[in-house]
């Protein structure tokens, strides 16, 4: 039982391991930012060049090359050629966002107590937001990681006014990795809320993490990078990261990801669920004493701003995804947690907590409900599944009738558990029209040694090409190509402008796949022509 007790934690982050991993390996490549990063991550490995980014022979200049470099690593330990299996590229997400949980538990503890650590962990693990972003094979993961690790470093430093030679090293050190994943971004998180605090405590507490052995680590790990690419790109790097990909983004919405202020402050109520549900009474509280959280207890007052500041900014930023807050979740884990454990439950946190409790579980319904209505068919199974969210969204009512906390929580978790489940076992068959790069790649694998060629056109979403790129040609088929064994796959709107290239080569129509474009939000008809 001492053993259980002394490392139930650890027994808590094997379960989400566990947890997370049945997503990891069963959900099909996402397009299209997944598909881009695991795509440039499988040329580096077919090409061996780890220096310059690109996507077959497209450059792809948004992001440093810390992403890459870390897929690339995961794939020389767990993966193999031809490094066309998405889950050794998201590994890198479920390490970054499991060493968090271990170093947030851990800080935490120290700082505060077991209890808020545990909970704090328990907020972060099961809220939507975390859930999606360890299962894609993108920057978020990682960059969650170097900045909760600055910023949990910042926390001791406050609270014991100094940090030691070791402890601002390895600050400037996640900071330098930070920068090589996503470059300035990290600074967003950690510098500038830094920055906010010194100048509301009246002191210069970035001394606090000053050291010229440690900046000049920095320089070195963070800058050589940036110069070579520079060299490599003849600049281009600078133009398409800065000035196409960020600058753009301040500017305008982009990508068609453009929304008005109070976007974020709308889907904190589900991506932080069940969290949320505290949150009006917690900024209640915090409103009422103001003075005592910014001023009174300097880790409430930086953890307000770490939370604070980046959320507020991404508010004005015309361009808006739900991932760009993802950092500053971790900061409200733990005040929220804080405010909990200090309250020991009591049921005043529950008195505003009616909209928030309702707002995710219903969601939850709603989305089933229409999915499996419009891109699927209602069976057995899914009035099973309906019937026991319905219980389970009935049994959080009940507790929030009897304002008890700790039942609410636990009915949260399980409501979570099901919907994952659900999502990954039940969903994604069933939502098999989603999934038309991994249905073209199923039938291309029927014919790769069958056939001469496989080309592929019109239809070339990121996905397509991740899981292909060995196998099949982005191509128009032409007349050099005739006296080959040829399968191709073509998109419906595109035939009329081949129709001649069609006769001249006789093929006929073999298949035909039809599916839903979710990032196109498109119905979309694959036509698979062949020779033979």
């Amino acid at each position: 039982m001492n053993f259980l007790k002394d490392n139930f934690f650890f027994l808590i982050l094997v379960f989400f391991i566990i947890f997370f991993l049945q997503g990891i390996f069963n959900l099909p490549v996402l397009d299209r930012d997944e598909a881009r990063f695991a795509t440039a991550s499988k040329t580096m490995l077919e090409t061996g060049e780890f220096i310059d980014i690109k996507m077959q022979d497209e450059t792809r200049y948004k992001k440093p090359i810390g992403i890459y470099w870390t897929q690339v690593f995961s794939n020389y330990i767990f993966g193999n050629a031809p490094f066309d299996k998405i889950w050794v590229y998201r590994l890198p997400s479920l390490f970054g966002i499991i060493l968090s949980f271990l170093f947030i538990f851990k800080f935490v503890q120290s700082l505060y107590s077991r209890e808020v650590g545990l909970l704090s962990v328990f907020f972060l693990g099961i809220s939507f937001l975390t859930i999606s972003e360890v299962h894609q094979a993108k920057t978020d993961g990682i960059l969650f990681f170097f900045i909760t690790l600055c910023n949990l470093l910042l926390l001791k430093g406050i609270i014991r006014n100094d940090l030691t030679k070791t402890l601002k090293i390895i600050y400037w050190i996640s900071m330098a990795f930070g920068v090589l994943v996503k470059g300035p971004i990290i600074f967003i998180f950690t510098i500038l809320p830094l920055i906010v605090f010194s100048i509301i405590q009246k002191k210069n507490f970035c001394c606090l993490i000053w050291t010229n052995i440690g900046f000049l680590i920095f320089l070195l790990i963070s800058i050589p990078w940036f110069v070579l690419i520079s060299i490599k790109s003849n600049g281009l790097f600078w133009h398409e990261s800065v000035i196409n990909d960020l600058f753009n983004k301040v500017k305008s919405g982009q990508e068609s990801h453009g929304f008005l202020p109070g976007y974020y402050t709308l889907l904190v109520f589900l991506f932080f669920w069940p969290g949320s549900i505290f949150l009006p009474s917690f900024f209640i509280n915090v409103k009422k004493k103001f003075k005592e959280y910014f001023f009174q207890d300097n880790l409430n007052c930086f953890l307000l701003i770490y939370f604070f500041i980046p959320f507020i900014l991404y508010e004005l930023i015309p361009t808006k995804l739900p991932h760009y807050v993802f950092p500053a979740y971790a900061a409200l884990s733990i005040l929220i947690s804080k405010e909990i454990i200090n309250y020991k439950f009591d049921s005043s946190l529950l008195s505003y907590a009616f909209l928030p409790v309702i707002i995710l579980p219903l969601t939850i319904l709603f989305v089933i409900t229409f999915a499996i209505n419009e891109y699927s068919s209602f069976d057995n199974l899914f009035f099973f599944i309906i019937s026991t969210l319905i219980v389970l969204f009935l049994i959080l009512l009940y507790f929030l009738k009897k304002k008890q906390i700790k039942p609410i929580l636990f009915t949260a978790f399980m409501h979570q558990t099901f919907v994952y489940l659900v999502a990954v076992y039940y969903l994604v068959p069933q939502l098999n029209s989603f999934w038309i790069s991994q249905n073209i790649n199923k039938v291309v694998d029927q014919y790769v040694g069958v056939v001469d060629e496989i080309f592929h056109f019109g239809f070339n979403e990121p996905s397509l090409v991740f899981l292909t790129s060995h196998k099949a040609k982005q191509k128009m088929i032409s007349k050099e190509d005739k006296n080959k064994k040829i399968l191709f796959f073509v998109e419906g709107k595109f035939e009329n402008s081949i129709k001649e290239n069609i006769e001249l080569t006789n093929f006929k129509l073999v298949d035909q796949i039809k599916g839903f474009n979710y990032s196109q939000g498109k119905n979309k008809i694959i036509n698979i022509y062949a020779n033979f």
